[in-house]
């Protein structure tokens, strides 16, 4: 009978000897990565001191093969990390060490009293990060009550080497390969405990640099803020670089300019802003968002916070590198943010990322140090992703980095801010500067007029008062020109991510009614002048009309709209936004939108018509998205006179923007309506739009109800 042919019938998974190679060297990419995987796992065995050695891995110690001539690392390079934990048994390592993905940290997530540890090492695969670094590894351990050291070898090669043909259709599994033990010869008794991994053959060369580099990650191990008792201590030696027993320290965080720290209680998260009255970074309370409570400090440095920073610590490792996330005090993902090379730089918060959108007004890595603290408990969703280069992406992580994104927001607006009383700044004191010298100079021709003997001693003083007011004056004016010049800029800048969106509403209008205009031309072309068909030629022909003029409304619209420079004119409000609307018919129809205009015929404004329409424009696109899916659509625009200012209204009953994110969605490229081709930009540049105005926009309460959104706008009602 065949085993096919069992009573059963059922089979088991079994693994290939290649399974080693993708959970070891191919899963964990980064060598980096993986040291610091091993280092952590002493932390979870209880160590207070771990010591990293490299030996023999420069490339002043490399051999040349004979045959190839090829340059190779040392036969006799090694990497060992030593440390003084509670070691592990023969079952140990049997039953735990040698069991790909075992439980045993799951069951047991704290190690032994008295440490009593957060286990950080969950997956049960990090110690094939052994495999990233060298072909061999010896694992010498031992537990406090046992007398002898444990000596466990492991030759990668036998998971590799290619098979014989002989041998070929014998399927070699990864459980097939034994590995040797023995016990070591030393007798240290009862009392010592602890775990060496010796890597030899080690495959790639480390420079002083690579090493630095380690260093630089392995001080963040543990977060500054916690205080581990007993401590855990890390060594690095690597003689051939002059280093000895060198203590990792972790970095100083000295000359930032800002400083702002948040955390969370019961239900509630605290979040940064900018508060624009008091000029400075501020917290409120907001709902505990669905990836838990956190709790964060960022460290923000300018220009000259960081030269001093860089000057004072420019032969050590310090960097300021961004925002680093902690697990119940031990750092979940070594990120490498520093790396030079900036097209290795993982950057998974995404805080470069966004440079591109807004260079001069972007935070960037190279600007704040950052402390996320998240919990085991607390965080549950926050996992780290396998390969230790990333976390899972889920829901929890994605609202996790917009959340991070929205309180580098107020460190945005707080350098903006500063930036612009600098300007203003330098602005008052050019001002003075002219003052000083003409007054100066009207002084010293008042001394030559009661003192006409002293003209000629004080002539040049004049003339180089002169000169220097007039060079003040031509400051200045430049100044003022750049300024300007600036303005134009951003304006033109703002205006063209309007167009964007508006032209393709345009365009889809456009050719709809071209659409329609050419099948009831091909008609006319095909039957004309058939008096059979007189009714159809006529129907058609009114269709054609009312379709050209749609489109000359549409054109017109958009000319107008281009034609308008900065200056402030009158408009009437009602008229401006009812054409607006109008232009997009055709886009509403299409989507079954109805669209409400509630503002009195009367109502004029004077203000800038391109600013305005911006704003209008992107309301009205961003309601467009928010309404896909949505039955019984509405877009609705209300306007009104409060006192002194106009509030102007924009309503859909669309999918509407979560409470904690009313303030967020104004942001550059923030978004709740990607899946419906939301880019970002429309709030951002209605805000900017407002503000430039002197006004005011904001998220408010619906006035559907529980359902869809209104932003409002409020203007000075004054030229």
């Amino acid at each position: 009978m065949n085993e096919g042919d069992s009573e059963d019938k059922k089979l088991k998974w079994r693994f290939d000897i290649s399974t080693f190679r993708l959970i070891g060297r191919e899963l964990i990419t980064d060598r980096i990565t993986a040291l610091f995987e091993l280092v952590k796992n002493c932390y979870d065995a209880n160590a207070t001191r771990v010591d990293v050695v490299f030996e023999n891995v420069s490339y002043d110690n490399a051999v040349v093969d004979d045959t190839t001539k090829e340059v190779r690392v040392n036969p006799g390079s090694k990497v060992v990390i030593e440390d003084n934990g509670y070691g592990m048994s023969f079952e140990d390592i049997r039953d735990k060490w040698m069991v790909i993905g075992t439980a045993s940290k799951r069951t047991s997530p704290f190690s032994p009293r008295p440490f009593g540890r957060r286990c950080v090492g969950e997956k049960g695969i990090g110690r094939f990060a052994v495999d990233k670094l060298g072909d061999k590894v010896n694992i010498v351990t031992k537990k406090e009550e046992d007398d002898r050291w444990l000596n466990v070898e492991i030759d990668w090669n036998s998971y590799f080497n290619e098979v014989s043909p002989d041998e070929r259709e014998h399927i070699r599994l990864f459980t097939d390969i034994e590995n040797k033990y023995d016990y070591l010869d030393r007798n240290e008794g009862s009392g010592v405990s602890g775990t060496k991994l010796i890597v030899s053959s080690v495959r790639e060369f480390w420079s002083k640099d690579d090493i630095s580099r380690f260093y630089k990650e392995a001080n963040k191990i543990v977060s500054p803020y916690t205080l581990l008792n007993p401590p855990f201590k890390i060594y690095i030696t690597a003689r051939e670089y002059g280093w000895v027993e060198k203590p990792v320290e972790p970095d100083k965080i000295d000359f930032a300019t800002e400083e702002a720290e948040i955390t969370y209680r019961d239900g509630i998260q605290e979040t940064l802003y900018f508060d624009k009255d008091k000029g400075c970074i501020a917290k409120k309370d907001g709902p505990l968002r669905i990836f838990g409570g956190i709790s964060l400090k960022i460290f923000y440095f300018d220009e000259n916070a960081r030269r001093n920073y860089y000057r004072k610590y420019k032969d050590v490792n310090n960097r300021i590198d961004g925002i680093k996330i902690y697990r119940d005090g031990i750092i979940a993902t070594p990120f490498a943010e520093a790396e030079a090379n900036p097209d290795r730089k993982r950057d998974i918060l995404g805080i470069d990322k966004r440079l591109w959108q807004d260079i001069f007004n972007r935070i960037s890595t190279r600007e704040i140090i950052g402390i996320l603290d998240i919990t085991k408990d607390g965080n549950p969703k926050i996992i780290d992703a396998t390969n230790r280069q990333d976390f899972i992406d889920n829901r929890e992580y994605r609202e996790l980095k917009e959340f991070i994104l929205e309180q580098l927001r107020a460190f945005e607006e707080l350098k903006i801010y500063k930036r612009e009383l600098k300007r203003a700044s330098v602005s008052d004191e050019l001002k003075t500067a002219k003052e000083n010298v003409d007054t100066f100079a009207h002084s010293v021709n008042r001394v030559i007029e009661t003192n006409p003997d002293l003209k000629k001693d004080l002539q040049p003083l004049v003339e180089q008062a002169t000169k220097a007011g007039t060079s003040v004056k031509k400051a200045i004016e430049e100044q003022k020109k750049a300024e300007k010049e600036y303005i134009r800029k951003e304006n033109m800048y703002l205006s063209i991510m309007s167009l964007q969106e508006y032209a393709i509403h345009i365009a889809h209008a456009v050719r709809t009614s071209l659409g329609k205009i050419q099948r009831k031309a091909e008609f006319f072309d095909k039957y004309y002048p058939d008096p059979e068909e007189e009714e159809y030629f006529k129907l058609y022909a009114k269709e054609i009309y009312q379709e050209m003029l749609v489109l000359n409304q549409v054109i017109d619209f958009m000319l107008s709209y281009s034609k308008s420079g900065l200056n402030f004119e009158d408009l009437n409000l009602n008229e401006l936004v009812s054409g607006l609307f109008k232009s997009y018919e055709t886009s509403l129809k299409a989507e079954n939108i109805r669209s409400v205009v509630e503002i009195p015929d009367n109502l004029r404004i004077n203000t800038n018509r391109q600013f305005f329409m911006d704003i209008l424009q992107n309301m009205i696109s961003n309601s467009v998205k928010a309404l896909k899916g949505v039955p019984d659509k509405t877009i609705k625009c209300s306007g009104y006179i409060s006192e002194n200012d106009l509030i102007l209204s924009m309503s859909d009953n669309g999918i509407g923007i979560p409470l904690e994110k009313r303030e967020w969605v104004f942001g550059v490229f923030n978004t709740t309506t990607a899946e419906s081709g939301g880019a970002g930009i429309g709030l951002y540049v209605v805000k900017t739009r407002v503000e430039s105005l002197k006004g005011k926009v904001e998220v408010v309460d619906s006035e559907f109800g529980k359902v869809g959104t209104t932003i409002k706008i409020t203007l000075p009602f004054k030229k």
